[in-house]
């Protein structure tokens, strides 16, 4: 993860970091993993112990349209913002650039823990 400072033509400080998810759904694959790729195994099952995975639950967490290849977080004390997909080497913009990006970045909700202005 990367991380960079700015300050915007307002005088306010500006802190932002790419978040590149590490575990993609994999219903979301192009390739269809249910179709075996290989000649069914006919041997005896290797498999012991533990629950089967397939009639555990967990809670899973769904990204919207567009973030599953990451996104820009801009975040100052006053709010929020994300911007897909990341700008390739973010990292190297200049400080105007980094205001423009954050000027096209989509606003989001507070979350607790932020300060209000």
């Amino acid at each position: 993860m990367s991380y960079r400072t700015f300050v915007d033509k307002d005088g306010s400080y500006w802190q932002v970091w790419d978040s590149q998810p590490t575990k993609v759904e994999r219903r979301v694959a192009i390739e269809d993993r249910r179709r075996p790729r290989f000649l069914s195994w006919h041997g005896e099952e290797r498999r012991r112990g533990g629950p089967d995975r397939r009639t555990m639950t967990q809670r899973r967490i769904t990204l919207s349209e567009g973030y599953g290849a990451g996104w820009l977080t801009f975040e100052s004390l006053s709010e929020k913002r994300r911007l897909t997909p990341i700008p390739s080497r973010w990292e190297d913009l200049s400080q105007g650039e980094l205001r423009s990006l954050c000027e096209k970045a989509k606003r989001i909700a507070r979350t607790e823990g932020m300060s209000p202005t």
